[in-house]
């Protein structure tokens, strides 16, 4: 499904309005691009997608896996839109070689690909580059505290990325939207980090996959919301209670999902 954002269609009617119709369709087509590439690599890796979503500064890929898929396949979605760029200009530079376009066409079509490739490696969220960031720090931090520094980093980079801008360029609409969303973005990613936490722990319980074992020390007395939060992305976990009574994270997410509070309630059920 292809979804465009009602900003989206504000800023088209905007350019058509001040007779740059032209360059926000070329702007979209590379967008479009975009958005395939990473529809593909997800489409390839199996995963379930919902919809691709035009907004005013980029497309947004919408999937049903919420962190529960090996790093390894994110890092190929997250990467295959930016890699779409490279085959994108040499696209152009045919297209200029058969006559196709005029030189002027395809200096702004090289401008354009180049200025929404670097945009969407700007380390905020819900950016590529802040997706990047997100699975660095998913690499060596549970995914709880993950997904709590990647938000932190992003406001912090967005604040001095925009006041960078602010200083360089004049001011203008697109901008202020684009900063806008993204601020909403962030924010609503910051209320619902609970919820997406158990989206989290609910996809490694239905649809588990195998990763690399890590064995995590943890006392009888821990609270099961305390434990649950070491859960790392990239691992299957082994908790160690007490050095004495080994845990699955199966049997641990099972009596999380239950409902018990504390570590000890898994071991007295167990015995």
């Amino acid at each position: 499904m292809i979804r465009i954002h009602p900003l989206t269609w504000l800023m088209g009617a905007l350019a058509a309005a001040v007779g740059m119709f032209a360059e926000a369709l070329c702007l979209l087509t590379i967008i479009f691009v975009h958005e395939l590439g990473h529809a593909a690599a997800a489409k390839f890796c199996g995963w379930r997608i919902v919809k691709i979503e035009f907004l005013p500064f980029g497309g947004k890929l919408e999937t049903n896996e919420h962190a529960g898929r090996p790093l390894a396949e994110e890092w190929l979605v997250v990467l295959s839109g930016p890699f779409m760029h490279m085959p994108l200009a040499a696209a152009f530079f045919c297209l200029l070689h058969t006559g196709v376009v005029e030189p002027d066409v395809y200096s702004l079509l090289i401008q354009l690909n180049v200025l929404i490739l670097l945009f969407n490696l700007l380390p905020v969220l819900p950016l590529d580059g802040g997706k990047m960031i997100l699975l660095l720090l998913s690499a060596v931090r549970p995914y709880y505290d993950a997904y709590r520094m990647a938000i932190h980093c992003s406001f912090f980079m967005l604040v001095c990325l925009f006041g960078a801008a602010i200083y360089v360029l004049p001011f203008y609409l697109q901008l202020l939207l684009t900063v806008s969303y993204i601020t909403v973005q962030l924010l609503t990613m910051w209320k619902e980090k609970e919820y997406m936490f158990i989206r989290f722990l609910t996809a490694r319980f239905y649809e588990p996959v195998q990763l690399r074992m890590l064995h995590i020390h943890t006392g009888s007395r821990q609270l099961l919301m305390e434990t649950v939060r070491q859960l790392h992305r990239n691992r299957t976990h082994l908790f160690m209670v007490d050095r004495r009574v080994n845990i699955t994270e199966y049997e641990l997410l099972t009596h999380f999902f239950q409902g018990k509070k504390r570590v000890d309630e898994i071991i007295e059920n167990n015995d």
